[in-house]
């Protein structure tokens, strides 16, 4: 991970306003937030790291929970997390369902070493994932699209991800617009609905579905994975399979 001259961090626990919630679909918001202090965001990170949340009010004794951030460093006025509604998820569901613009948030961070490193990792980068797994990946496709093959970035980046239907896809219009990129590819597998015929893969990922996404040549590439253990095992697997060596191989667990 390249780490600037000057970083901003900032220590303790910060308050964060919310300024926008954004509907993704029927389960999924984005919170769009400032540091209350600043009226910007206070802090750098890196593309993948997250900040850790913590509810006092919401229980007898404090919460805590992380979530990735969906945003991106260059996007430097705000910072966003996309949160999925869980079953029996006590936190995602207020933050989907109570947290209303104005409402104050605490966190701290930026956390995380699950990320694009410039100086170490592979110029191809591919990175695959199901449902919110996704948002880590949107954070790095949002980073790196306008810096593709300058030197601390990759030359290439691709996408593998499952939704269960056009229904539960995430951040969709920042998917289908970057990839457009001529070096970005996007694919998106549809567990429970055939939608081939615009442009979906249909099923979920297996190893027929990597071979034909990822194919042979691996070695120039380092991959990353979030999401499901499942989704996360295989894909380690397939890719070990085909020599990538451990140091080019990232995951993420993601709840």
């Amino acid at each position: 991970m390249k780490v600037t001259a000057g970083r901003r961090l900032k220590r303790g626990w910060m308050p964060l306003k919310v300024t926008e919630v954004i509907t993704e679909n029927h389960d999924t918001r984005t919170l769009i937030m400032v540091n209350e202090e600043e009226g910007c965001r206070a802090f750098d990170y890196t593309a993948g790291q997250y900040l850790t949340f913590r509810f006092d009010d919401l229980a007898p004794k404090p919460i805590v929970r992380s979530y990735t951030m969906s945003s991106s460093p260059c996007q430097e006025g705000y910072i966003a997390v996309t949160v999925k509604e869980i079953e029996d998820g006590f936190v995602s569901k207020h933050l989907c369902t109570n947290v209303k613009k104005g409402d104050i948030l605490k966190a701290r961070g930026p956390i995380g070493a699950f990320c694009y490193d410039g100086s170490k990792d592979h110029k191809n980068l591919t990175m695959v994932a199901a449902g919110s797994g996704v948002t880590p990946f949107v954070s790095i496709l949002r980073e790196y699209a306008p810096l593709l093959g300058s030197e601390h970035a990759p030359e290439k980046m691709r996408l593998l991800v499952s939704f269960r239907s056009t229904n539960d896809l995430i951040c969709w219009k920042d998917l289908e617009s970057l990839g457009k990129h001529p070096n970005i590819e996007i694919v998106t597998t549809l567990s429970r609905e055939d939608r081939r015929d615009s442009g979906f893969l249909y099923g979920r990922i297996d190893n027929s579905m990597l071979a034909e996404v990822i194919g042979d040549q691996c070695d120039d590439t380092t991959f990353m994975t979030c999401g499901p253990d499942v989704i996360m095992d295989m894909t380690v697997n397939y890719v070990m399979s085909k020599g990538v060596k451990p140091e080019h191989m990232k995951q993420e667990s993601f709840a």
